[in-house]
């Protein structure tokens, strides 16, 4: 079996979904939402939930802000009004990676709560995830 190379973000984060959900699973919780951030980058973010974490993944260039570290992008979010953090540890994960366009991008993945305790308020609109056709 060959790995799959994504060309875009989202046939990436399509591939990671198949991998770790169902189809029902992903229609029923993955909701998306594309612009700009106010220095007029592109993002992408994704809300999604599993194992009773639901969880929002923004996806950037790193361009102008490679050296970031996690605090820095934390601290992005908020000033962007994405993300209000409740709980000062709120758990954020972030990845450096280059997609196969070769745009190197981060990944901030913000744990928004579990089913028992809540770390983030998002404050963003998202809309439903549309199913991708890559045939």
């Amino acid at each position: 079996m060959g790995i799959e190379i994504p060309s875009n973000i989202e046939q990436a984060v399509s591939i990671v979904m198949d991998a770790i959900m169902s189809v029902d699973q992903k229609e029923e919780l993955r909701q998306v939402r594309e612009e700009n951030l106010s220095d007029g980058r592109p993002y992408y973010i994704e809300c999604w939930a599993e194992d009773q974490l639901t969880m929002l993944t923004f996806f950037f260039s790193t361009s102008g802000i490679d050296k970031y570290t996690e605090t820095m992008l934390k601290e992005l979010l908020v000033e962007e009004k994405y993300v209000q953090f409740i709980k000062k540890d709120a758990p954020v994960s972030v990845m450096h990676f280059i997609d196969a366009s070769e745009n190197e991008l981060w990944s901030v993945n913000v744990c928004i709560g579990t089913e028992d305790e809540i770390f983030a308020n998002d404050l963003i609109s998202l809309r439903a995830y549309e199913k991708l056709d890559y045939t």
